[in-house]
């Protein structure tokens, strides 16, 4: 798995994405980054759609989202969810510390995602309101 404390800084950010951190703090960018991180790697690594919820909701209706396989809501024969802790982790996360200290195995919920996938079953973390 790709590891994030190697990869270039030029990796990690777009252009767009450094300008909208000239005002904030360098822990701030950094862990801003780690969840967009792991956003892309549910997306393209486990194969997850991001699905807001409610669905209905309007613009001034507060709103959440899970990612879930594509399978998630058709399937009815097996569902994982999994759900992280209280605090400022997010979908796909156990903790940030353990991201940036230890790695993605360690620090998020994808190689369990993975494990349920090829065990196929589905699979969706979620962001609590």
């Amino acid at each position: 798995m790709d590891n994030f404390a190697t990869r270039k800084p030029e990796s990690r950010l777009s252009s767009t994405t450094r300008r909208i951190f000239t005002g904030g703090t360098r822990r701030d960018t950094r862990l801003w980054i780690i969840t967009q991180y792991v956003y892309e790697r549910l997306e393209q690594d486990c194969g997850l759609r991001r699905e807001t919820l409610p669905v209905d909701a309007t613009e001034d209706e507060p709103k959440s989202f899970v990612y879930v396989s594509e399978d998630a809501l058709t399937n009815p024969a097996r569902l994982l969810v999994l759900i992280q802790g209280s605090g400022v982790v997010r979908a796909g996360q156990w903790a940030r510390r353990l991201i940036i200290n230890n790695d993605l195995d360690s620090g998020t919920q994808i190689p369990f995602i993975n494990r349920a996938m090829e065990a196929a079953g589905n699979s969706g973390p979620l962001t609590p309101p």
